[in-house]
């Protein structure tokens, strides 16, 4: 047998060995810490004692009312509701108001985990949102080239032909 035969089988050889060398327990291992890892991640939010008051309140069959995230208190709320135009405290949970009127009316909805931001008698009003387009500076501003800061000739004409493609 000459050497080059010899080298080959025993290449051949290490390359069963490696391949054997990787078991299928080393796979279930594998597997396993990968399954462990995704459990715990999600298990996170049990850890966090609000999480079973807030799925017990989004049961349709429970009798309990929904919990608050946060109670605005000591406010002066406009409500834009004639038949209470103004409240002291206001419920919130997950950026819906749940309820507004006094402190009082509120208790109900708070539990340890809530929030409670006393505003010391300032005003409280709806977010005014408005969003509207001025037709023709509108149309100009979508066709407009962005060249605030370009300070080289390649990258302005990049840009022009970006723009009018």
């Amino acid at each position: 047998m000459d050497l080059e035969t010899l080298w080959r089988a025993s290449a051949r050889e290490r390359e069963r060995e490696r391949a054997q060398s990787f078991l299928p327990m080393d796979i279930s291992a594998v597997i396993s810490t990968i399954i462990v890892l995704v459990l715990a991640v999600l298990s996170l939010p049990l850890l966090n004692t609000s999480y079973w008051s807030n799925i017990r309140s989004l049961l349709p069959f429970t009798i309990v009312s929904p919990l608050a995230d946060l109670v605005v208190k000591n406010a002066t709320i406009y409500t834009s509701d004639a038949s209470l135009p103004f409240a002291d405290s206001m419920a919130i949970r997950s950026g819906r108001i749940l309820r507004v009127g006094s402190y009082s009316s509120l208790q109900d909805l708070v539990h340890y985990g809530t929030e409670e931001l006393d505003v010391g008698g300032k005003v409280v009003v709806p977010g005014f949102i408005d969003s509207h387009v001025h037709l023709i500076p509108g149309g100009l501003q979508m066709v407009r080239v962005e060249l605030r800061g370009v300070s080289q000739k390649d990258e302005f004409v990049r840009r022009i032909k970006e723009a009018a493609r």
